[in-house]
């Protein structure tokens, strides 16, 4: 059975203290797979299992293993936090689902739509204050063409998604969406996944093309 390990991080700029705010507590697992989550892991505000936030789960995606909670921001005086957890179906792929989370009313709010990407894919926090004054989050996962005989790893050409927050909304809007035109090495040949630092000079160029809210 694989040991999933809950973390929560907290950058520099936050006080110490605020680690005790919130407990991060992984899923259960599948006792007769050993690796596939039953439960999805959750975000506890306080000693309780009150207040608490999970990733919304399917009947086929369960997010519970290797939660990680970190802060990112603050908004509105509350803290932004970034919480993943994995789905894992026991073979060569895994799928992560992303949430921002805020604290609204004493409870857990998730300020992005869907954001799910595999093990296969990079996501990156950029502060682009001429885009928003909040963090963007920049994601690209891999475009499998299996009609060209790629296979899992191989070289792949990626999706591109930027979610940049809308003040007017008060929740991150997906603002970008692009296919890579060129490929990039898969897990084949690298140990993770390289993309958004080569793509970062026309993503920024687009979103700076946008009106901003």
């Amino acid at each position: 059975m694989r040991n999933w390990v809950a973390l929560i991080v907290l950058l520099p700029t936050c006080a110490p203290a605020a680690l005790a705010q919130y407990r991060v507590l992984p899923g259960k697992i599948d006792e007769n797979l050993g690796c596939m989550p039953s439960t999805p892991a959750r975000i506890c505000l306080g000693a309780g299992n009150g207040h608490c936030y999970a990733p919304a789960s399917t009947k086929n995606y369960i997010f519970g293993m290797g939660p990680k909670a970190v802060v990112v921001g603050h908004l509105d005086g509350q803290p932004l936090i970034l919480f993943s957890a994995v789905f894992d179906g026991c073979g060569s792929g895994t799928l992560t689902d992303y949430s921002m989370l805020t604290i609204r009313e004493g409870e857990f709010l998730n300020l992005l739509p869907p954001v799910r990407l595999t093990n296969q894919s990079e996501h990156r926090l950029w502060n682009l204050p001429q885009v928003s004054a909040q963090p963007v989050l920049a994601c690209a996962d891999f475009i499998w063409n299996v009609q060209a005989g790629e296979t899992h790893f191989d070289p792949h050409r990626y999706q591109i998604d930027a979610y940049v927050f809308d003040p007017s909304r008060g929740k991150y809007l997906k603002k970008l969406s692009y296919a890579t035109t060129k490929e990039y090495p898969g897990l084949n040949e690298m140990d993770e996944i390289r993309v958004l630092g080569a793509e970062k000079p026309t993503i920024l160029a687009r979103l700076r093309a946008q009106p901003r809210n």
